[in-house]
C-alpha cells in the first residue's frame, strides 16, 4: 500500500516536467475500495458465511510519449493489490492500454493498438440498455467505476486493431468529405476448427454545409479463410445510409435525420440458414433555442432478421455468474444477476462485441434490449426535452409505441409500450444558494402484450424502474448523498431459444413476479475536481426468486484519483 501511494505522489509530480519538455506525459488514475457486507435470506442458509469483507487498491500508470509532433505512443500498466495480500501475495500486474497514433504525411490520422471506436447506432455502437435512468448520487460513483473498468466512453467499444481517417475539403458546393476505417480481431484461430474472425468497416461522411450531411456506412464480421481446417466461413455484413438536414434561424431549429440499411448473415456451407433483412429509422425534430425546449418524432422498422453485432452486442451477458454471494440457501441455488450486481460488479461487463445474439433480462428491458438497433421492432416514438435558462430544471421524456414485425411461434404479434423520463431540479439555482442541492427522479415503465385464442400464447409483462436521488453540499466540498431505487416486474412472456447458428429451435416460458429495492446514503468529499473520498451505506432487498428472497447490507469506502 505504501508503495502504491509513493507511485501516485511521484506520478502527480511528473506532469509539469513532461509538459515543459512536451515529450513525456504521465496519465492514469488510482482507486481504493473497502467494503463490509452481510447477506441474509428467509429461506435459511447454514452453509455460506453471512458476512463478507474485502477490497483492493489499484493504480493505472500511463506514459504518453510524443516522439515528434506527428506521433504519440501510450503504454499503461496496472498494479492491483487485494486487501489481505502481503509480500507480493495478492498483487497483480497487468497491461491496461497500448497504442500508437499520429498523422502520416500531414493527411491521414491513424491509430494502432487499443482503439475506442464507434460509427452509427445501427452499425457499430455501444448502447446502454440495462441502466434505463440517469445515475446521480452514490449510483453515479458506482457507474463511473464500471464505465472506467470497461472502457465505456460515449458509446464506444474498446477494440484491439487499427483505425484511420482523413478528410478532403472543397472550396464550393461541398464543405468536406471525411473517410473513416477500422479493423479489429474478434477471436484468433486455433489452427483446427476455429478461423481468425475479424471485424472491420468504415464510412464516408459528406458534409455539404452546417445544415446538411449524408453518410455511407459499412461494417462486416468475417472469417479469414485458410486460417483453420474448417472451410465453413461466416460473415455478417451491414450497409447503411445516414443523413441529417437542418433548417432554422436564431429563434428555432428543425430538421430530419435518420439511418436506413440492409444486413446479411450467412455460413458458406449452410446457405439455408442465411438471414437477409433491412431497417428504416427516420426522425423529425424541432427545437426552440431561447427556451431550450425540443421535440422529436420518430419512426423505426427493424426487420426480424436484421443482424448487426457491432450495434446489438450487450454490455451484460445474463448467462454469466456474478462474483458476490453467487450461491445461497442450503440448496446452494445460483443467485441470478440483479440490478445490485449491475451497479456493483464491474466483472459482469463486456469489453468487446460478440457475434452471437446475447441473452437479456425481460424484467429489466423487454422493449429495446439491444437499443435502437433491436431487431423485430416497428412503430413510432415521441420525445421532448427542456432546460430553463437558469438550469433550475433539466428534464427529458420519451415514449415508444412498437410491435413485432414478425410473430415468434405464432402469427400473433407482441405490442410494446415504453415510457422513460428523467428530471433534475437544481434547488441551489432556484434559491440562489452558494451550496449545491440537486434532486433527481428517473422513471422507466414498460409493457409487453400479446392476445391470441390460445392461452399458452398470451403475453402480459409489466416492468417499472424508479430511481430517485439527492446531492446536498452541506459544507464546502462535502456532499450528503441519498438514493432510492426500485425495479418491479410481473407477468409472463415467451422467449426464443436459439442454436449456435442463431436459428430458433424452441420457446421457453418466462414468468416473473417480484421487486428489487435499494436504499442508499453516504458522504462524499471532493479534494479537487479529480480526487474524492466517499463513504456509502446501502440496503438492498430482492424477492424475484419467489421462494428464496434475500437482502444485502453493505458499507463501502471509495477513494478515487484521476490524473
Amino acid at each position: 500500500m505504501r508503495c502504491i501511494l509513493l507511485i501516485v505522489i511521484i506520478t502527480l509530480s511528473f506532469p509539469s516536467i513532461g509538459q515543459q519538455q512536451k515529450k513525456v506525459q504521465f496519465i492514469g488514475g488510482a482507486r481504493s475500495l473497502i467494503s463490509v457486507s452481510d447477506f441474509s435470506t428467509d429461506a435459511g442458509d447454514s452453509i455460506n458465511p453471512p458476512k463478507s469483507s474485502g477490497g483492493y487498491a489499484l493504480i493505472d500508470l500511463g506514459v504518453k510519449i510524443r516522439t515528434n509532433k506527428h506521433t504519440e505512443i501510450l503504454g499503461m500498466f496496472r498494479i492491483r493489490n487485494e486487501y489481505g495480500g502481503f509480500w507480493g501475495s495478492g498483487v497483480a500486474f497487468d497491461v491496461r492500454q497500448l497504442y500508437v497514433r499520429g498523422v502520416a504525411g500531414n493527411v491521414v490520422r491513424y491509430h494502432i493498438g487499443n482503439i475506442d471506436y464507434k460509427l452509427t447506432p445501427y452499425t457499430f455502437y455501444n448502447h446502454n440498455t440495462d441502466i434505463l435512468t440517469s445515475s446521480h448520487g452514490s449510483m453515479a460513483i458506482k457507474e463511473s467505476v464500471f464505465n472506467y473498468e470497461s472502457f465505456y466512453k460515449e458509446n464506444t467499444w474498446r477494440q484491439q486493431g487499427a483505425s484511420a481517417n482523413f478528410a478532403i475539403q472543397f472550396p464550393k458546393l461541398i464543405d468536406e468529405i471525411e473517410f473513416n476505417g477500422f479493423i479489429a480481431r474478434l477471436n484468433p484461430s486455433n489452427f483446427s476448427t476455429i478461423m481468425d474472425r475479424l471485424y472491420g468497416g468504415g464510412n464516408m461522411v459528406i458534409t455539404q454545409s452546417k445544415n446538411a450531411m449524408i453518410g455511407l456506412n459499412h461494417v462486416s464480421v468475417f472469417d479469414v479463410a485458410g486460417t483453420a481446417i474448417d472451410s465453413n466461413v461466416y460473415s455478417n455484413n451491414v450497409s447503411t445510409l445516414t443523413y441529417d438536414i437542418t433548417f432554422g434561424n436564431n429563434k428555432y431549429k428543425y430538421g430530419i435525420d435518420g439511418e436506413s440499411g440492409i444486413s446479411s448473415s450467412e455460413l458458406a456451407l449452410n446457405q439455408e440458414n442465411k438471414l437477409d433483412d433491412y431497417f428504416i429509422h427516420a426522425r423529425g425534430y424541432f427545437n426552440f433555442k431561447k427556451t431550450n425546449l425540443g421535440f422529436d418524432l420518430g419512426y423505426m422498422n427493424n426487420g426480424a432478421d436484421f443482424r448487426s453485432f457491432g450495434a446489438q452486442s450487450k454490455r451484460i451477458d445474463y448467462n454469466q455468474q456474478n462474483n458476490f454471494f453467487n450461491r445461497y440457501t442450503n440448496d446452494q441455488i445460483l443467485r441470478p444477476v440483479s440490478m445490485y450486481d449491475i451497479y456493483n460488479d464491474p466483472t459482469l461487463y463486456s469489453v468487446g462485441i460478440t457475434d452471437k445474439v446475447m441473452q437479456y433480462n425481460p424484467a429489466v428491458n423487454n422493449v429495446l434490449p439491444y437499443g435502437l438497433s433491436t431487431f423485430n421492432r416497428t412503430g413510432f416514438y415521441f420525445g421532448m426535452n427542456y432546460t430553463d435558462s437558469s438550469k433550475v430544471i433539466e428534464g427529458s421524456a420519451k415514449f415508444y409505441s412498437l410491435q413485432e414485425v414478425r410473430g415468434q411461434g405464432t402469427t400473433a404479434l407482441k405490442s410494446f409500450n415504453y415510457l422513460k423520463s428523467d428530471i433534475v431540479l437544481n434547488v441551489s439555482n432556484l434559491l440562489k444558494w452558494k451550496k449545491k442541492l440537486k434532486l433527481h427522479a428517473g422513471l422507466a415503465y414498460q409493457t409487453t402484450n400479446r392476445s391470441t385464442e390460445f392461452v399458452f400464447e398470451e403475453v402480459n409483462l409489466t416492468s417499472l424502474t424508479l430511481n430517485t436521488s439527492f446531492e446536498w453540499e452541506v459544507i464546502d466540498q462535502l456532499y450528503l448523498l441519498g438514493n432510492f431505487f426500485i425495479l418491479q416486474s410481473s407477468g409472463t412472456d415467451q422467449l426464443p431459444i436459439r442454436n449456435s447458428n442463431d436459428v430458433i429451435i424452441n420457446y421457453s416460458s418466462f414468468n416473473v413476479d417480484g421487486m428489487e429495492s435499494n436504499l442508499a446514503g453516504g458522504l462524499k468529499f471532493n479534494f479537487s475536481e479529480k480526487v474524492y473520498l466517499a463513504l456509502m451505506y446501502e440496503s438492498s432487498k430482492n424477492n424475484f426468486v419467489l421462494d428464496n428472497p434475500y437482502q444485502f447490507n453493505q458499507m463501502a469506502i471509495y477513494y478515487i484519483i484521476k490524473f
